[in-house]
């Protein structure tokens, strides 16, 4: 759930802006029925967050030219048809392989470039857009170098911890001096 700062940063009013243009969509099928304030926020919240407005309305589009039962669409079946469109885009294997081919990639970057034009495409990107960006990706290392491991502190017990270890100390220090 999105905090009120949210809300009001420019973000936020992008979202629920593009929320309120989706449902006025919806709406202009029923009648032109006026979403609250509530309903819009809550639309935007559930929205999936790589959504782009476009896929949004061409979703509303695809929904209702097959939509036969008067049903209102729910901010679910927008989600999954922004997906169902989104998965029409990724291109053949034939396709992909000859995109490779024509940037000289080779199969220990092929996975890379794959899943990266794949995933572009997922976001929005065209096909050239999403080649380019998949492109640069399979150039990089395959391989990133691990992370260093953080230093462990060392485990101090309460005897010995800021003061002398005690077998260090004289018996006389240890007891108060009655021995």
């Amino acid at each position: 759930m999105r905090t009120e700062e949210y809300w009001k940063s420019p973000q936020g009013a992008v979202l629920e802006r593009d929320a309120q243009t989706i449902l006025a969509r919806i709406g202009a099928y029923h009648g032109n029925a006026v979403p609250s304030p509530l309903q819009v926020r809550a639309f935007a919240e559930a929205l999936r967050p790589d959504y782009t407005l476009t896929d949004a309305i061409d979703a509303v589009t695809a929904f209702y030219a097959g939509n036969n039962k008067g049903r209102w669409m729910q901010v679910g079946d927008v989600n999954a048809g922004i997906r169902a469109i989104r998965k029409t885009r990724i291109p053949e294997n034939a396709l992909i392989g000859e995109l490779m081919d024509r940037a000289g990639i080779d199969s220990d970057h092929a996975i890379t470039y794959r899943r990266r034009l794949i995933k572009a495409i997922g976001e929005g990107r065209s096909l050239d857009q999403a080649h380019a960006l998949a492109v640069e990706a399979s150039q990089r290392l395959i391989i990133e170098a691990p992370k260093p491991k953080p230093k462990r502190r060392p485990v101090r017990h309460f005897i010995g911890h800021g003061q002398a270890k005690a077998g260090d100390m004289r018996l006389e220090d240890m007891i108060g001096g009655a021995a």
